[in-house]
């Protein structure tokens, strides 16, 4: 079966399979699932396989010129629609542009001429019925792609002349077998990751492999700014000075890469909680700071704790909307602090 490379998504596999090997590619797909699901991935290499040139039992062939421009990232025949930097929409424009001006163009070196729009639910409606007339009348070449977290903001008619893929998250085997994965690539490269406690892993990825690689990113940096942010949110709970602004360059809201020390705070003030309410040999998510975490418990005590983790439990829900996200986090750990 193609998609064989890919972890999870099996019943994703079973049909972008199905089509390939039989040949009965739609001209429209909506890949729909959360961030970090994969859709982008699979949408690539289901891209190869409708581009190249002579696949072989539904697989790349690996050979072709198409192939090889695809492995090196230059095939012409494949383009990438997304919005752009500082704008929250696809509008008209760009798909009239890149898309409905492109599609009557016979691809270069390859079966299908591919159009991949990423965050497909941030086309306006004026752009999703610019691509509607596309939809209506593509050439025998044609393949686009929607991703999108949600089909909700589509239109309907936009829904109707696609076929619908929805991606489920992953389990945690699954997410497991990623990062082992990734550590072994990691590896051969001559670098190691730091060992991640496997519940720690999959309570913070979510089902989502995105979320493993983000961990796993930089030679695992996130998992090493883990054991300065909870000394830091020591400090905080205790009241010195200096731990809000550490921990403020730590969340790092202005390049909304919070994500991880958000769960990171969540994940030690809920566990310094339990262990100031059921003492130090309950079960906690963050086993490897049980000495920190306990420290926490006896100097911070369960009721503030209790607030604390409503408090950023509240701001992490409020950032995606909040158009001063520094002056959100800000006001946040004003609040927490002691």
């Amino acid at each position: 079966m193609a998609f064989e490379k890919l972890i999870g998504q099996e019943d994703v596999k079973r049909r972008l399979s199905a089509a390939v090997e039989s040949e009965m590619l739609s001209h429209a797909y909506i890949f729909s699932g959360p961030d970090g699901i994969g859709k982008m991935t699979f949408a690539l290499e289901f891209a190869g396989l409708a581009m190249c040139g002579a696949p072989v039992n539904g697989r790349k062939c690996g050979r072709c010129r198409a192939c090889q421009l695809g492995e090196s990232g230059n095939n012409v025949d494949l383009r990438i629609i997304s919005p752009e930097e500082k704008k929250t929409q696809i509008g008209v424009e760009a798909v009239r542009t890149q898309i409905c001006d492109e599609v009557f163009k016979a691809p270069v070196f390859s079966r299908k001429k591919v159009f991949i729009v990423d965050r497909a639910d941030k086309m306006n409606e004026s752009a999703q019925n610019a691509l509607l007339k596309t939809f209506e009348e593509p050439p025998a070449y044609t393949l686009i792609i929607l991703l999108c977290d949600s089909v909700l903001p589509l239109l309907e008619t936009v829904k109707s002349r696609a076929v619908g893929i929805e991606f489920r998250r992953n389990t945690d085997s699954e997410i497991i077998q990623k990062y082992r994965e990734l550590r072994d690539e990691s590896a051969r490269s001559g670098s190691v990751l730091p060992e991640i406690d496997t519940s720690l892993l999959c309570a913070y990825a979510d089902g989502l492999m995105g979320r493993v690689g983000e961990l796993c990113a930089d030679g695992g940096e996130l998992i090493r700014a883990r054991i300065e942010l909870v000394e830091k949110l020591s400090d905080l709970y205790a009241g010195k000075n200096g731990a809000k602004a550490a921990i403020s360059s730590i969340i790092d809201v202005r390049n909304k890469n919070y994500d991880f020390a958000f769960f990171s705070m969540m994940s030690f003030t809920r566990d310094a909680m339990l262990i100031a309410r059921f003492g130090s040999k309950t079960e906690i998510m963050n086993p490897d700071l049980k000495e920190q975490l306990s420290a926490m418990a006896r100097d911070t005590g369960y009721y503030r704790l209790k607030n604390a983790l409503t408090e950023i439990d509240t701001c992490y829900r409020n950032l995606a909307r909040n158009a001063m996200p520094e002056l959100a986090t800000d006001n946040m750990l004003i609040r927490i602090a002691g």
